[in-house]
């Protein structure tokens, strides 16, 4: 297992080495959050649903890359030929992913919020880290079945990170949205991550909606399996 758990890493371009990885998960977040907070000392919106919101794109691009490097090395065709298990193969990328969301939730979404005089919403921020990393791996692994095999095997990531900040309703509430962009940014949980953190109560209507949509998200990643899985031996 401590194995596989190296051979991943090193798959990872953001981890060739102590200094890559302290530029890409430390420095540049860092001056990132400065920047941030020093446009939101500027203005009177409320910049905490962006803050909050941001840190999902991490885990995507971490299992996305490492999957797009077994395509790079020719190991994808093995890789389904022997059918590994999902510990032995998914479940090490998603708990990389799943340790460095949380030290950026840490990093950003305290120091962020402490300056944001925010700090009602730490604890909550906290409890929903379980929920942010469930979402995370689960749009990494959607965009990572979907760009598999494909020339461009970032096409879907790109997408979906590209457009995250719009659909998570990290600027405005989603339910603000004209009609057409709400249908979008409904189909994704993030938005409700968000607004249940800024929310007193612990259970109410969007923790809910919440574990409905990561249910079915969930499916949805099942269905994109079997179809790749199907695609695959009509192609061989």
């Amino acid at each position: 297992m401590k194995a596989a758990y190296r051979v991943t890493l090193r798959s990872i371009g953001t981890f060739d080495s102590v200094n890559v990885i302290l530029v890409n998960y430390l420095l540049l977040p860092l001056v990132s959050l400065i920047m941030f907070l020093l446009i939101a000392f500027g203005a009177s919106q409320d910049y905490s649903r962006i803050l909050v919101g941001s840190v999902i794109t991490t885990g995507i691009g971490i299992v996305v890359a490492s999957t797009v490097y077994d395509q790079n090395i020719n190991l994808l065709d093995d890789i389904f030929s022997i059918r590994p298990t999902f510990k032995n193969y998914w479940l090490v990328k998603f708990v990389i992913a799943a340790v460095v969301l949380s030290l950026e939730t840490i990093l950003l979404g305290v120091i962020g919020l402490l300056v944001l005089n925010k700090v009602n919403i730490i604890p909550r921020l906290f409890l929903a880290l379980p929920f942010e990393i469930f979402i995370s791996v689960l749009l990494a692994y959607f965009c990572a079945v979907w760009g598999m095999k494909k020339e461009n095997p970032y096409w879907l990531s790109n997408i979906v990170t590209g457009s995250l900040i719009i659909l998570a309703g990290m600027i405005i509430p989603v339910s603000e949205y004209p009609t057409w962009l709400k249908f979008f940014a409904e189909l994704l949980p993030i938005s409700n991550l968000i607004d249940w953190i800024e929310e007193n109560s612990f259970f109410n209507q969007d923790m809910l909606i919440l574990l409905v949509k990561i249910l079915a998200w969930y499916l949805v990643c099942l269905l994109s399996t079997k179809i790749f899985f199907l695609e695959s031996k009509n192609d061989n």
